[in-house]
């Protein structure tokens, strides 16, 4: 968009371009349409991204009705899994990609670390409904790497070791 609108006006927009996509996908039986709301993974420069709770799209969420929230949950710039669910249909409905990765950094998320953000979602979700993402694939370019290949392998490698114990545990 070139010029400024208000939030509704931009929720609108968006809502207009993904309902043909996710009425397409309804058509197809055991497919899941899933909305990825992006921060901003274009940089390792945090401090101009986007931050702040996903409540406030919690209407857009249960009018676009996707099967799955694909949202990036690795930092505090999300703000608190907990605020999502202040929504009924999320609650009841929704499969959540929990992004618990971040492809930003060069620090490599501890699998005891990712086992603790994924046990706050299942405080409200139950275990077959959460996913576990990286935060917006790798953010990478083909011209320009966000990260380096052993450090997002890494990053995979202890998400799958978390996986492993959730399902131990649940």
């Amino acid at each position: 968009m070139s010029e400024r609108v208000s939030f509704d006006e931009e929720l609108g927009f968006a809502y207009d371009l993904i309902k043909p996509i996710f009425d397409l996908i309804n058509e197809s039986p055991n497919t899941l349409g899933a909305l990825h709301v992006c921060r901003g993974n274009y940089t390792r420069d945090v401090s101009g991204l986007l931050k702040g709770s996903y409540a406030q799209l919690s209407d857009f969420f249960s009018i676009a009705q996707p099967d799955m929230l694909a949202l990036e949950f690795s930092t505090p710039r999300a703000g608190n899994i907990s605020d999502l669910f202040k929504n009924e249909f999320i609650a009841e409905d929704i499969y959540l990609g929990l992004g618990v990765v971040d492809p930003k950094t060069d620090s490599i998320e501890q699998p005891a670390d990712i086992v603790k953000r994924v046990e706050e979602a299942l405080n409200f979700l139950p275990p077959e409904r959460i996913w576990l993402n990286p935060d917006c694939g790798f953010a990478t370019f083909q011209q320009r790497p966000m990260s380096t290949e052993q450090l997002l392998t890494a990053k995979i490698e202890n998400m799958v070791k978390a996986a492993e114990v959730l399902r131990n545990l649940y």
